[in-house]
């Protein structure tokens, strides 16, 4: 007979400061406990002895030696004669913390090594729980007793006893392929069934039964099936399996109470709902939450009647209020829970949410002792089921949901969906209640529903999750085909999806793309696959650090890996999104690229921490605060960036001494390497931009510029009256310039602070953004019977709707007329063809200038003289932009004079002007401003702002420069300087004269544009369908005025007349209504938008996208998009980091984006340049190249597409030819030559033959995609069988391969087959 085990001597092994009733180990004991009564669900402590050991919570009492005889011994003697032990323990029980330490003690006494590694799922349950057994022990945390999740580890070679996260013990056994570095392996929360624990299962079963026969295996969880793991585990004796050894310890310190929907209507108050009605769609209704809210609300009534009840039996004691635990699928349910118990703010609650984003800082918030008097509320997704425990939960209210990531069967794409949690998962969340006193958990679903509905276990993640990074687990491992390997899995995924996984791993490059039908689901691992398997990131992010060390861009990639696998280091709060937006794109610096925001934003930190500036950390969160960058979030960053440099370095990649380039044309090449670079990690991410209705959006934006006017619609009747509040909606956005109303439409255009700007302003983006956050925006408004009934009888109907213009700086408004044009002819050039002397360039082609004629001079002559002869006064108003002024201008030659100006930038004592009448500007004192007399303000200003019409840069320029290259900007300079200019009017648009420029150097009259084409510097591209409109009516109205036909246009007296009473009708209504007499509006008008016509979508390339909406996440910089030039009808690609499938499965979610250079034919190149496999497609006469299929090919046997969901299929709209693809070849080769094994392998080269090799790859790349001539355009040609392969007669391509010398293995790419065309 066994000697009965007493529950005290249980929970003195087995608990810190807790209590446990009902337990059994033996059926003696079962039957003792029951004689003695002990086995009642009583939440009274089982015996008085109880009470001693327990403890504050937050204080755990020192560890004392194990001294228990007999009984320890068996205990001991169970572990040491089973390789496998699984333990059943309830939570709380102390069998990840005491356990362990047991055995560490029974070694230590008997002077035997040991070494215990226990495994937990998060990274704050191993922290958390290393903390509390070394204060137990009263050691320092990294000596005896330690921990390592990720890259933090606090462990010596003195540790015994290690915590570690799941991947951590998975990556060593996976690098070492034994289990000898330690004496007992602790498995905790093996419940989970994660795919991480379960490939780990695997893994430590079949070293377990192979190399490692002696070490010790304990499988631990509250809610574990344990026949299933026993089974798992089991030893085979005498021809049949034995199962491992069960342990199990039942019971909970006190009873916790269970209730579901059906019984809270004698709980709540009679006014709350509970009568919900529970979805077989998991979602959370808005009802559900108020019966959370209730129950909340409803525990001090319950604590209030236990406290009377206690009172009256003489039980008086302080009355503690209970701290609860709310479970909740995800972020946005937390927040949206958070928000309503905001709005108690009588009740006296402490909110703490509680997910894996969360800052330390707010975790270690959990566990504080709650200020006396309020309530402790924590807001929980399930990383509070296991790991983290908070002792003194009193209520669990548990809405029985879960939110898990599942790999969509159709596209492969990830997918955070919500389901149903198991009964084990809800089971252990009902243990977190009881630590300390009787507890409670409320379940949101009936009881019904919960017996029928309510799946017993979870489904384990391997049969739902992306299985990429454990296949190159199993490759490394080197145990066999994948398939065979994963079938011995606890529950093996299902063969389909472990098929398509290698498949994918073909894709990425990981495994080699064989010809051999037989092994279509299997491959060798490649040199890239073996460097990915050591790297602790996303396969995706792996492959960009070899290709970022092929092409020398690896710092730059390091460090975007290291960001894109931690939480972002951008601050985007809810409440300051648009200034975490402004700050990021600030970082991209004019690249619409979430990447080398990343880059550069680490970059400044990291420079600035080395020049000095940061040393201390209050001047550190300064600066983060600044940039909206979390600084414990880079710092996180820099650590994972080191320690992956660290790691390359074993495969002999090292950041170059040159990476850090310094002049503007290397910084731009280095970038443009780097946008090709995660072009080819990410492949097949590939989207393209969606073309725009050019002359719609036209006529949508009513001819403003969409790179400074966004559109509001549905506006009420004289909606000119609110245009304070429009101006008001945008103010954290920036500056408005005019708001021009018109019909139920306004359009807000943003003011271009500095004269050199070009480009869509930061400013749309931001408004765009907002609408995005804001799908609704309110104006306050007077009904429109009020403003007429003002009007005391005068005519208003034809201003309710009517075109007014309002000049927002000046706040002066006025009407405008239905027929007002944009080209006004009193202000045009008496012909098309003038002279001008460029004042200022701002960049290629884009300058200002004035005219040179005689009319012109004298004019400038006349202002100048008149300024220059007035008793000009300093200014009495503060200065800022815009500004008019009057400021000195001299040269060397003439003493200084005054000319009109505007302010361009205040620099402490000195002021940058911008002179109207010449177009130049100039850094004068402040202090020598003077006031502009007011008659001066009227006469026109002379200078004016021209574009060469009909000329883009090339894409020499776009790769090594911003748009434009230094090399072109001085050559466009040097033509322009010291030469006369004679200019051709081409179109007037958006104020700005396009032209045609020429010059006349001694070789005679050049086009300046020609001759930057030809150079290579600039290419022809179309005029937008506004300029050619513009053009159209210049040329009519330049023959009207040749012909003498032209008659100025002379508006009626009648209607200037009537113009003129309308403006004034509209300042008294102005005035009117927003004089402090006035009532206030009361009527509540939501009008839509901010919207621009000219807003870009994008398109999936890839088969399984095309016909999904493409949504990019909010924080990214491409969220919001303006197509600033829709004339340019080529393909233009964007590429994504991660692609998810939403909930719905209608549309695909991009996060982490880039859009690459609008070089013609780019999409095409970076596909052809990344696919593994390729086939060209021609016109039937096979004279030309008309597209491509790129994918990973065909089954020789089948004959269909391997993975036809990935295939891109395209259509090309330039030319290319046979030297294109030969070019594609060699650069692949050289890649391939950067990246293998062998003796003439990565490994074994020397660093000067590495850098060869570099410089090598990025010339071919730069050659590739800048040809002089450029490629010519075609229009595209679709072919008529898309996604098809092996259409190619053999006879009609010539294969081409790696010349096989042995010396290279584990090539990444194959070369693609020619094919030969009929000359």
């Amino acid at each position: 007979m066994h000697q009965a085990t007493t529950s005290a001597q249980i929970a003195h092994w087995f608990t810190v400061g807790a209590q446990f009733a009902n337990i059994r180990i033996t059926d003696e004991v079962k039957k003792e406990s029951e004689a003695d009564g002990s086995g009642s669900a009583d939440s009274r402590p089982i015996n008085s002895e109880f009470a001693m050991l327990r403890r504050h919570p937050t204080s755990p009492p020192p560890h004392t030696p194990y001294a228990f005889g007999n009984n320890c011994t068996a205990l001991v003697s169970l572990i040491e004669n089973n390789s496998v032990i699984i333990i059943r323990g309830a939570t709380g029980s102390g069998k990840t913390t005491q356990l362990p330490q047991f055995i560490l003690d029974h070694y230590a006494e008997r002077n035997m090594p040991c070494n215990l590694v226990v495994t937990q799922p998060r990274k704050i349950g191993a922290t958390s729980i290393a903390r509390w057994v070394a204060r137990e022990r009263k050691c320092t945390l990294g000596s005896l007793v330690g921990y390592q999740v990720g890259l933090q580890k606090m462990a010596t070679e003195h540790t015994k006893l290690i915590y570690v996260t799941t991947g951590v013990l998975l990556q060593k056994l996976v690098g070492s392929k034994t289990l000898t570095e330690y004496s007992h392996i602790f498995i905790d929360e093996v419940h989970e069934r994660t795919e991480e624990l379960d490939f780990l299962l695997l893994v430590v079963r079949k070293l377990l039964h192979s190399n490692s026969r002696y070490v010790k295996v304990i499988l631990m969880s509250a809610t574990i099936n344990c026949a299933e793991f026993a089974e798992y585990f089991g030893t085979p004796i005498r021809n049949q399996m034995n199962p491992a050894y069960v342990f199990e310890v039942e019971g909970a310190p006190y009873t916790v109470e269970e209730f579901y929907l059906d019984d809270l209507k004698t709980i709540l108050p009679a006014g709350v709902n509970v009568h919900v009605r529970v979805q077989d769609d998991p979602y959370i209704p808005e009802e559900m939450y108020n019966v959370a809210v209730s129950l909340i609300q409803n525990f001090d009534e319950m604590e209030g009647k236990d406290q009377r009840r206690s009172e009256k039996a003489g039980c008086a004691s302080q009355p503690e209020r209970g701290s609860v635990l709310v479970f909740l699928p995800g972020l946005a349910e937390i927040q949206y829970m958070q928000e309503a118990l905001g709005k108690l703010v009588r009740k006296r609650l402490q909110v703490y949410p509680l997910h894996s984003t969360v800052t330390l800082e707010e975790q270690n918030g959990v566990f504080l002792v709650p200020v006396p008097g309020y309530r402790k509320i924590i807001l929980s997704t399930n990383i509070a089921e296991s790991s983290v425990t908070v002792p003194d939960v009193k209520y669990v209210i548990d809405f029985c949901l879960v939110r898990q990531l599942i790999c969509d069967k159709e596209t492969n794409y990830r997918c955070l969906c919500i389901t149903w949690a198991s009964k084990t998962s809800c089971n252990q969340r009902r243990g977190r209640a009881g630590r300390v006193s009787k507890g409670f958990c409320y379940r949101l679903v009936t009881r019904r529903f919960w017996e029928n509905e309510i799946p017993d276990y979870s489904i384990p993640e391997m049969m739902r999750s992306p299985l990429a990074n454990t296949l190159l687990k199993v490759k490394l491992l080197d145990m066999g085909d994948p398939r065979s390997v994963l079938s011995t899995a606890l529950t093996p995924p299902n063969l389909s999806d472990i098929e398509r996984t290698v498949l994918e791993l073909k894709q990425i490059g990981a495994l080699s793309v064989e010809s051999n039908s037989h092994r279509q689901f299997d491959g060798n691992l490649t040199f890239l696959g073996r460097v990915l398997a050591h790297l602790p990131v996303d396969l995706q992010l792996g492959k960009l650090i070899v290709l970022g060390h092929v092409f020398g861009c690896l710092e730059e990639c390091l460090i975007i890996a290291a960001s894109l696998s931690l939480k972002s280091f951008f601050a985007m709060p809810s409440l300051q999104h648009l200034a975490g937006y402004r700050s990021k794109l600030a970082f991209a610096q004019n690249v619409p690229s979430d990447f080398i925001a990343f880059v550069n934003a680490f970059k400044a930190w990291y420079t600035s921490r080395a020049n000095g500036e940061l040393r201390h950390p209050k001047d550190e969160l300064e600066w983060g605060k600044e940039n909206c960058i979390q600084i414990k979030q880079i710092r996180e960053v820099a650590e994972l960036f080191e320690d992956l440099k660290n790691r390359v370095s074993r495969f002999n990649m090292n950041i170059s001494r040159t990476s850090n380039p310094t002049d503007y044309t290397s910084l731009h090449k280095q970038r443009f390497f780097l946008q090709v670079v995660i072009a080819g990690a990410f492949f097949p991410n590939y989207f393209s931009q969606g073309k725009i209705d050019e002359q719609m959006a036209s006529k949508e934006l009513s001819g403003n510029d969409p790179k400074t006017t966004i559109m509001i619609r549905n506006l009420p009747p004289f909606a000119f009256l609110s245009y304070k509040q429009l101006q008001s909606l945008f103010r954290q956005c920036g500056q408005v310039k005019s708001i021009c109303f018109e019909g139920s439409r306004a359009y807000v255009e943003f003011n271009r602070l500095y004269v050199r700007e070009s480009g869509v302003l930061p400013e749309v983006l931001l408004a765009l953004l907002r609408a995005r956050q804001t799908p609704a925006l309110q104006l306050q408004v007077h009904h429109a019977d009020e403003v007429e009934f003002h009007a005391k009888g005068k005519p208003m109907s034809h201003l309710r709707h009517a075109r007014i213009n309002v000049d927002v700086q000046s706040h002066v408004v006025y009407p405008v007329g239905v027929l007002s044009s944009s080209v006004d002819p009193e202000k045009l050039p008496s012909i098309r063809e003038f002279v001008i002397n460029i004042t200022e360039v701002i960049d290629v082609g884009h300058f200002w200038g004035f005219q040179t004629d005689e009319s012109s001079v004298e004019k400038q002559c006349q202002l100048t003289a008149a300024l220059n002869m007035r008793d000009l006064r300093p200014m009495s108003v503060s200065l800022y932009q815009n500004l008019l002024c009057v400021a000195p201008f001299t040269d060397t030659q003439q003493p200084a004079r005054y000319y009109r100006a505007k302010i361009l930038h205040i620099l402490g004592s000195n002021v940058e002007v911008f002179f109207v009448d010449f177009g130049n500007t100039f850094k004068v004192p402040c202090s020598s401003l003077k006031e502009l007399p007011s008659d001066l303000t009227t006469p026109p200003f002379q200078a004016q702002e021209f574009c060469i019409a009909g000329m883009g840069p090339s894409a020499q320029s776009l790769i090594l420069g911003d748009c434009w290259s230094s090399r072109a900007r001085n050559r466009f300079k040097t033509l322009t300087s010291g030469h006369s200019a004679i200019v051709s009017l081409y179109s007037i648009l958006h104020g700005i004269m396009r032209v045609d420029l020429h010059i006349s150097p001694e070789t005679g009259d050049v086009s300046v544009a020609d001759l930057l084409v030809q150079e290579g510097h600039a290419c022809h591209v179309p005029e937008s369908f506004e300029s050619q409109q513009s053009h159209e009516v210049l040329i009519s109205l330049y023959q009207d005025m040749a012909s003498g036909r032209f008659t100025p246009s002379s508006t009626s007296a009648s209607v200037n007349s009537r113009r003129e009473e309308d403006k004034l009708l509209i300042n008294e209504l102005l005035q009117h209504f927003s004089s402090s007499s006035s009532s206030t509006p009361k009527c509540k008008s939501v009008v839509h938008g901010p919207s621009s016509p000219h807003k870009v979508s994008f398109h999936s390339m890839t088969k399984v996208g095309q016909f999904r909406t493409v949504f990019i996440e909010k924080d990214s910089i491409n969220s919001v998009m303006v197509n600033e030039n829709p004339q340019d009808w080529h393909e233009r690609m964007l590429v994504s980091a991660s692609v998810s499938l939403a909930a719905s499965g209608s549309r695909i979610l991009l996060k982490e984006t880039t859009l690459m250079p609008h070089i013609h034919g780019l999409p095409a190149l970076i596909t052809m340049l990344f696919t593994p496999v390729m086939e060209l497609r021609t016109d039937e006469e096979r004279t030309y190249f008309t597209g491509t299929l790129c994918g990973l090919g065909w089954n020789s046997v089948t004959q269909q597409a391997v993975l036809p969901e990935h295939d891109i299929e395209l259509a090309f709209d330039v030319k290319f030819g046979i030297e294109d693809i030969i070019e594609i070849n060699a650069l692949r080769g050289t890649v391939n030559r950067l990246v293998c094994e062998g003796p003439t392998g990565l490994l074994h080269l020397s660093h000067d033959k590495i850098s060869r090799l570099q410089e090598e790859a990025r010339e071919q790349l730069v050659r590739l995609f800048t040809k002089n001539p450029p490629r010519p355009e075609c229009t595209p040609v679709y072919f008529d069988k898309p996604k098809k392969w092996n259409l190619v007669d053999r006879s009609q391509q010539m294969e081409l391969q790696e010349k096989d010398d042995g010396k290279s293995k584990g090539l990444l790419f194959r070369l693609h087959p020619i094919m030969l065309l009929n000359m």
